[in-house]
């Protein structure tokens, strides 16, 4: 299989997952996270575990505006 063959495969596999949180991840709990997570982190967490699980290499980044108080 070459390189472009993989890439389509794994883009399917990928793509596939692609879908969103619903209930808290059942195996957070494996990972360490014990705290009591709002909606948008347990989605958060429930894609990255999705991906560790599928083998995928990720990076979750959020964009945080501090305001500066003077």
């Amino acid at each position: 299989m070459n390189y472009e063959q993989r890439l389509k495969a794994a883009a399917k596999v990928l793509l596939a997952d692609n879908s969103r949180a619903g209930d808290a991840p059942k195996d957070a709990a494996r990972f360490g996270v014990t705290a009591t997570l709002k909606p948008y982190q347990v989605e958060g967490v429930s894609w990255l575990i999705r991906r560790y699980n599928l083998g995928v290499n990720v990076i979750l980044g959020d964009e945080v505006r501090f305001t500066i108080l003077r």
